[in-house]
């Protein structure tokens, strides 16, 4: 069944149908929700949250994530993105955080910026890092979606990313094979690419993905735990990975 929402939810983003506006709404301006760090930091970097295809802004906040980044001490401030699937589906995701979030946040004299998402949010986070990649210092994504098995088993049976990406020609509009391509050539870090964490429960519906994408990564930007495709190993992968990423801070 999962296989099949995930071949569906792929079908009805490139389909782009004109009734998913109204079924899938992507407001402008697209709303999100401040959490500064306490006490406030100097210099802090904003960390950009995107929720998956089955959650919001105000979960963030309710499972956790914000506390665990209070209390981590990390000098960095949140903001949990409404970033819901109609976004997606219009094509919009990258041009409403660009205007709605991250330039509003440079307005109030941010930096350093980072963006993290779960499940549909990862990937999302890929995609605005690949379209904007000299504006992030790094992402974070969690158990994100990179493709349907086709995708992964072709990667895999060309022997893993770095092989993979020497025999792909993807079309120009098969956004998912040039986001691998893209990894491909960000991994390991180039100039204008930001650092890639990235973290994945062990039972997770998309570990076959994670996996293949770990073995790219250098070890230290990779967290695997125990755990399905749910808010308790997302939870743990953001308090693990944050030390990494704001080094300084406590897991």
């Amino acid at each position: 069944m999962d296989r099949i929402c995930d071949r569906w939810w792929l079908w009805s983003m490139i389909a782009c149908i004109p009734a998913c506006s109204i079924i899938y709404p992507a407001p402008t301006p697209m709303l999100s929700t401040y959490y500064p760090a306490k006490p406030a930091v100097p210099g802090r970097a904003l960390l950009v949250l995107l929720p998956g295809r089955h959650d919001n802004a105000a979960d963030f906040e309710k499972h956790g994530f914000v506390q665990v980044a209070h209390e981590s001490g990390a000098p960095v401030d949140l903001v949990a993105a409404d970033a819901g699937y109609g976004y997606y589906v219009a094509r919009t995701l990258g041009q409403r955080l660009a205007e709605d979030v991250f330039a509003p946040a440079r307005t109030r004299g941010y930096r350093s910026f980072w963006i993290s998402g779960i499940s549909m949010g990862g990937f999302g986070a890929l995609v605005y890092a690949e379209q904007h990649p000299n504006e992030l210092e790094g992402l974070l994504a969690i158990a994100p979606f990179l493709g349907d098995d086709d995708l992964i088993n072709e990667i895999e049976q060309a022997g893993g990313l770095a092989k993979w990406k020497t025999t792909a020609k993807p079309s120009p509009d098969d956004y998912l094979r040039q986001l691998w391509l893209w990894l491909g050539r960000c991994i390991p870090q180039a100039q204008g690419c930001p650092r890639i964490f990235l973290g994945f429960g062990r039972e997770d519906r998309f570990v076959r993905a994670g996996r293949l994408l770990a073995a790219a990564l250098p070890a230290e930007q990779v967290v695997e735990v125990p755990g399905e495709h749910d808010w308790g190993p997302w939870q743990q992968i953001f308090s693990l990975s944050l030390p990494r990423m704001f080094p300084g801070s406590a897991p």
